[in-house]
């Protein structure tokens, strides 16, 4: 299974590291290949090495020891060492965290397998070789693929201002096209409105001519009625006053009729 690999110097060697992770993407082994002017090294930090070294700093690094491998083998050494020592005649190289002061905690100690420095150098420069390459190419294709997005933008912006250009144009000529139908129309508008307004005014006159005119007839009919009713009443009084109630003459008909008749004797 192959993995991510980094290359980066460390003191007077330089280290090649290939990180390989497992399905869940959990950290599983680091490859390692060192060189120096005077000698070639490779090792492994393998799985059973992590676990050890989990369990070993539970208590002042729980479940931190995968993470801090991958940061300390990508060449991120701020706050870790490697260094490659003599330990009973055999190669170590010893992976430390920076503490407090100067004080560094040991890590781990990864065994190492002596190789030709030439074959280890050779296969260092031959991964910067390949990387180099891969990286070239891939520029080339970013590249491509820029100057394709920039003709497209470009063509789409191209085409972006000529449909703006045509809207407007589309835009001005409707308005020229209706500003005339818009002017008649408003000039009707104001005729009829002025028309409205003129024989709204004659209406009012002759619905208060005949509004008038009516109230005046009522009152006619209303005075001809009230004198024709005193009319009849007075000459009901005149009646009323002639007869006693029992179709008799009263008594002061009675005497008005005698004073005539004396009156016409006289006469004689």
């Amino acid at each position: 299974m192959e993995g991510e690999i980094y290359v980066f110097k460390c003191d007077d060697f330089y280290v090649k590291s290939e990180i390989v992770k497992d399905g869940k993407e959990e950290l599983s082994e680091i490859r390692l290949f060192l060189s120096s002017e005077e000698a070639g090294y490779k090792g492994t930090v393998d799985a059973k090495l992590l676990t050890i070294t989990q369990e070993k700093h539970a208590t002042k690094f729980p479940d931190k020891i995968r993470s801090m491998a991958e940061t300390a083998f990508m060449g991120n050494l701020d706050n870790f060492s490697l260094k490659i020592e003599i330990q009973d005649e055999q190669p170590v190289l010893t992976w430390r965290r920076q503490s407090t002061g100067k004080m560094k905690i040991l890590l781990a100690t990864v065994n190492l397998i002596p190789v030709d420095k030439k074959v280890a150098r050779e296969d260092i420069m031959d991964f910067l070789i390949k990387d180099r390459l891969e990286l070239k190419e891939k520029l080339k294709d970013q590249q491509q693929t820029l100057d394709r997005k920039t003709t497209e933008l470009d063509r789409c912006q191209n085409l972006a201002d000529e449909l703006t250009n045509n809207a407007l144009e589309r835009e001005n000529l409707l308005v020229e096209q209706f500003l005339p139908i818009l002017n008649n129309k408003k000039r009707r508008i104001e005729q009829l409105e002025e028309e409205i307004r003129h024989g709204g005014h004659h209406r009012a006159v002759e619905d208060t001519y005949e509004v008038e005119t009516d109230d005046e007839a009522d009152t006619d009919v209303d005075d001809y009625d009230d004198n024709h009713h005193n009319d009849d009443l007075t000459q009901k009084r005149k009646l009323g006053e002639e007869s006693n109630g029992k179709g008799e003459p009263s008594k002061q008909a009675r005497v008005d009729r005698e004073d005539s008749l004396e009156e016409d004797i006289f006469k004689w």
